[in-house]
């Protein structure tokens, strides 16, 4: 079923990044499957690393992830090099290749239903391979290489290249305004690729609680929260986006084959995904329970704060970091919206330093000024620990 792979050594630009580390798991399972030679070289760079593995001479190519630029060093030297180069998204494609891919995509909510539904086809027996932006719990992995027909896959919509993908079965579970930079033609442009997107698939599944989605014409399965009163099942990750979540994969799942309630039993097993909403300490200082959650979207952390605050906390300290300058200044409204909701004492919000991971950051748009404009008393803006330390390192070792 696998395509065979001609490479001689690999190398990975950015390796310690979620979705190309499901990648180089998928390969490294199909060469002690013997599906790929063991002779297969695979060599990494990260920013993580403290030391990258050295720039060898028969690298024949190259995966890069969004983060690389076209500014980075190794980059600019492997370019020189002449040697082929594919993007993270290339890749996925390829070892995907003769598989039915189950696609899921969606502003939000396109982890959790994604890996929901791959353990709900491993529950069931289909075997299947999955790629996913987030570390299941159950498998301590975020990719798996099976001989099962289905591949199942996070579309990461951020680049346009869930574009690239060739769904049978495809998932949306929103569509809202992020990644604008990537989107000259603005809210209207993500709409569009996201409709171009449903109507290559020959399933579609839509959360119809969405206004862009319920405006899509075209055939496919519609599901909402309202929906949940024809389900009996009790998640262990809280929020009720999270049973909209399951709900979406519980109807994909459906399609393929397996029975709901079969889908049910396994939605009971699933432990969750590293940093959506998981419980780190459960115990913390003799009373306190610490959760972590990547959420960076307005909408998102309205989800976020609605599940902690279901779990009715005495006292909520809810820390967040905002990520990426350009979503910051182009959803500013929303952001500050967001946190002019949050509840009152005894609970408190501490709004850290804008988290820079592949730009630049702007003039104006910081931390300190979105806490000013929030101007509630328990809205707090958290100072770094060490002034010189940024969300890149140390200033110093960055100018080396």
């Amino acid at each position: 079923m696998q395509t065979k792979l001609k490479y001689k050594h690999i190398r990975f630009l950015g390796a310690e990044g979620i979705g190309m580390s499901a990648l180089i798991r998928i390969i490294e399972e199909r060469k002690t499957a013997g599906i790929y030679s063991s002779d297969l070289k695979i060599s990494k760079s990260d920013l993580s690393y403290k030391q990258n593995d050295p720039l060898d001479a028969d690298i024949d190519l190259v995966v890069r992830s969004t983060a690389i630029n076209a500014e980075d060093p190794e980059y600019k030297e492997l370019v020189s090099r002449k040697i082929e180069i594919w993007h993270r998204s290339d890749m996925l494609n390829f070892l995907s290749e003769g598989y039915k891919q189950i696609v899921v995509s969606g502003t939000h909510g396109k982890t959790t239903t994604s890996a929901m539904l791959a353990h709900i086809l491993v529950y069931a027996g289909l075997n299947p391979s999955f790629a996913i932006g987030g570390i299941l719990s159950n498998y301590n992995s975020n990719g798996k290489g099976s001989d099962g027909q289905y591949f199942v896959l996070e579309g990461d919509e951020s680049d346009k290249s869930f574009m690239k993908t060739n769904p049978y079965l495809a998932v949306v579970t929103s569509v809202e305004p992020d990644h604008l930079e990537n989107y000259p033609g603005g809210f209207q442009e993500i709409q569009n690729c996201f409709y171009s997107f449903l109507d290559r698939a020959n399933i579609r599944i839509i959360c119809n609680d969405d206004p862009s989605l319920e405006k899509y014409q075209k055939e496919s399965i519609r599901y909402s929260k309202n929906d949940l009163v024809n389900y009996s099942f009790k998640l262990k990750l809280a929020g009720i986006h999270n049973y909209s979540n399951a709900l979406a994969a519980v109807l994909a799942a459906k399609e393929l084959g397996v029975d709901p309630q079969t889908s049910i039993e396994a939605l009971e097993k699933f432990t969750g995904i590293q940093r959506r909403f998981e419980l780190i300490n459960e115990n913390y200082n003799g009373s306190i329970k610490v959760y972590d959650d990547y959420a960076h979207h307005p909408t998102e952390i309205k989800a976020v704060l609605e599940g902690a605050l279901s779990l009715k906390p005495q006292k909520l300290v809810f820390v967040y970091q905002p990520h990426h300058p350009e979503r910051t200044k182009q959803l500013w409204k929303e952001f500050v919206e967001v946190f002019k909701t949050f509840p009152g004492a005894p609970h408190i919000a501490l709004i850290a330093d804008v988290y820079v991971a592949r730009s630049k950051h702007i003039p104006g748009i910081d931390s300190k000024s979105m806490v000013k404009e929030i101007n509630k008393e328990n809205v707090l803006y958290l100072e770094p620990i060490e002034t010189n330390l940024t969300s890149q390192g140390n200033l110093s070792d960055m100018k080396a």
